[in-house]
C-alpha cells in the first residue's frame, strides 16, 4: 500500500468487516477474549496505509462494496485501484505456485460426536412429516399413524388433498417449512465445529467461508445432508397412484417419500434420493436453457424502448421526444457509480471520509470549486430542514452542478447529525472538545462539511448519460 499511495496523499485509513467470524479461529483463551472486539480477526483495520489487523478475503478485494479495492478507488482514483488489483493478482498466483492449495478427505468427515448429534436430530425428526400431514388434513392433535383407523382416515383425506392443486400446494408449503428446520438445525449445530479438522486447518471450510469458491451449501451437502429437493417451488409431484416413485407406499407421509434427502454425498445417497436429486438438477438445466432466450429477447425489447432516455443539461431525464420523465435523475441527481461512498445506513462512511480527509481533499480539490459556484444553497438548506413544509426542496431551487451545498434533504440531514453527534471525536468544532480515538485525526467541522458538499457535487450524474440503457441492462 505504501508503494501505491500517491506522493501528495496520505495512507489509507479503513475499518471494515470480513467474511470470517471471530469464533471460527478457536483461539480465545477465555470467554472474555472471545467477546473482545479488539482481539477479533473479523475486523480489518488499515491505519496510514498499514494493515494493522484482520484477514483479507473476498469482502476486501472481491466484488464487494466498501472493501479495500473500492476504498482505494474512492481515495486515489481508478488508476491506483487498477495497479492494486494487478499487484494482488501476481501475488496470489505466485503464492499458489509455491504453496499449493488442495482439499483432503478429512476436511469433509465429521467427528464421532458430530455423527451422533446428526443422527439424533434425524431420529428426533423421523415423524415430523407424518405429524405435519395429520395436522394439515385436520385430524385430532396427537393422532398416531400406527393406529389403523387413523391411517385409513389419513389416507382418505390425503387422497382428497392430492386431487386438489390448491390443497396440495398448501401441504407442500407446510411440509417444506417443517423439514427445512431439520436441515437448518443440522447445519447450524454441526458445521464447522464438529468436523475432524477445524478451521483454519480445514481447507474446504477455508475456501467456502472466505469466499474463494463454493458456499456453505456445497460443504453441507457433502458432509451432512442434501435436504429437501424442490421442483418449481414444490415438493416432488405425486402420481395418480398416490406415490412419488413405485418403491413407496400410496400416500406415504414420510419426509423421504416427498423428496427429503437425509443422506449426504460423502457416504452416498440411495437410488430413490439420487432420482429426486436428478429431477431437481434437470429442472435447473432446462430453466437455464429456456430462460436464456426469453430473457435475451426481453432485454432487447427494453433496450429498444429505453435507448432514447438520457440526462439533459438541465438535469432532467427526458425521452427521445424531449418529454420529461424525471426532473432530477433518481430524485437526487446522483450517479450511482460515483456516490457509493457518500452515505449508507449500514456502513459508517462519514467516519471513513473524515479519517481520510487529506486524501479526499487532494482528489476532489474543494477550493477549485468554491470560486466557481454560488454558495447560498447551505443557507437555504438550513431553512428547508428546519421548516420542511414552509420552504421548497433546495434541489428544486438551485442546480446541484452550479450551487455548492445543493443536496438532497436526506443526505444533508445525515451529514448534520453526524457532525452534531461526533461519535468518534473526529470532527472538531469551535468551543467544543470531544475525545478522539486517533488524536492526529481532527478535522474542523467547516472543512468536513465543505468537502462533503464538493463530493456530492462531483457525484452528480453527467449530462448525456444514457440512463435508459443502464436501467434496461440492470
Amino acid at each position: 500500500m505504501l508503494n501505491l499511495t500517491p506522493s501528495n496523499a496520505k495512507g489509507l485509513n479503513l475499518i471494515s468487516k470480513n467474511k470470517i467470524s471471530h469464533d471460527l479461529w478457536g483461539r480465545a483463551d477465555s470467554a472474555k477474549d472471545a467477546a473482545d472486539p479488539d482481539m477479533s480477526e473479523n475486523v480489518v483495520v488499515f491505519l496510514d496505509g498499514h494493515l494493522i489487523r484482520g484477514v483479507l478475503d473476498k469482502s476486501q478485494y472481491g466484488a464487494s462494496a466498501f472493501g479495500l479495492i473500492h476504498s482505494v478507488h474512492e481515495l486515489y482514483g481508478p488508476r491506483i485501484a487498477n495497479r492494486l488489483l494487478g499487484v494482488l493478482s501476481r501475488l496470489f498466483t505466485k503464492y499458489l505456485q509455491h504453496d499449493a492449495f488442495s482439499c483432503r478427505m478429512d476436511d469433509l468427515i465429521l467427528t464421532a460426536e458430530g455423527e451422533r448429534l446428526r443422527q439424533k436430530i434425524l431420529d428426533d425428526a423421523a415423524e415430523d412429516g407424518t405429524k405435519t400431514a395429520i395436522k394439515f388434513v385436520g385430524l385430532p392433535p396427537g393422532s398416531k399413524a400406527s393406529d389403523p383407523a387413523t391411517a385409513r382416515n389419513l389416507a382418505t383425506r390425503l387422497e382428497e388433498t392430492l386431487r386438489s392443486d390448491a390443497l396440495m400446494a398448501g401441504l407442500d408449503g407446510e411440509m417444506q417449512a417443517a423439514l427445512n428446520k431439520i436441515k437448518t438445525k443440522i447445519d447450524k449445530d454441526i458445521l464447522p465445529t464438529h468436523l475432524v479438522r477445524s478451521f483454519p486447518d480445514n481447507n474446504m471450510q477455508l475456501m467456502t467461508i472466505s469466499g474463494a469458491k463454493g458456499s456453505k451449501v456445497n460443504a453441507s451437502q457433502i458432509s451432512t445432508l442434501l435436504g429437501q429437493q424442490a421442483l418449481e417451488g414444490r415438493r416432488v409431484p405425486t402420481m395418480v397412484s398416490g406415490k412419488t416413485l413405485p418403491s413407496f407406499k400410496p400416500f406415504d407421509t414420510s419426509a423421504r417419500a416427498g423428496g427429503f434427502v437425509a443422506n449426504r454425498f460423502l457416504t452416498g445417497i440411495r437410488p430413490q434420493e439420487y432420482y429426486f436429486h436428478c429431477m431437481a438438477g434437470r429442472e435447473g438445466l432446462i430453466d437455464t436453457a429456456v430462460k436464456t432466450s426469453r430473457s435475451g429477447y426481453l432485454q432487447r425489447c427494453l433496450i429498444k424502448h429505453l435507448e432514447g432516455v438520457k440526462v439533459h443539461y438541465d438535469h432532467t431525464v427526458r425521452d427521445s421526444d424531449s418529454a420529461v420523465l424525471q426532473f432530477l435523475y433518481g430524485e437526487d441527481s446522483l450517479d450511482v457509480t460515483k456516490s457509493q461512498h457518500l452515505s449508507n445506513d449500514d456502513v459508517d462512511l462519514f467516519s471513513f471520509a473524515v479519517r481520510n480527509h487529506d486524501s479526499l481533499v487532494n482528489r476532489y480539490r474543494p477550493r477549485d470549486l468554491e470560486n466557481k459556484t454560488t454558495m447560498d444553497a447551505p443557507d437555504l438548506m438550513k431553512k428547508a430542514l428546519k421548516k420542511p413544509g414552509k420552504y421548497p426542496p433546495v434541489l428544486s431551487e438551485r442546480s446541484p452542478s452550479r450551487n455548492m451545498g445543493s443536496m438532497s434533504e436526506t443526505f444533508a440531514r445525515d451529514l448534520n447529525k453526524y457532525v452534531d453527534d461526533n461519535p468518534h471525536g473526529f470532527v472538531s468544532r469551535k468551543g467544543v472538545w470531544a475525545p478522539s480515538a486517533y488524536s492526529s485525526t481532527r478535522v474542523p467541522d467547516k472543512e468536513f462539511l465543505s468537502l462533503a458538499r464538493v463530493r456530492y457535487m462531483r457525484s452528480v450524474v453527467d449530462p448525456g448519460e444514457a440512463v435508459g440503457l443502464l436501467a434496461s441492462q440492470g
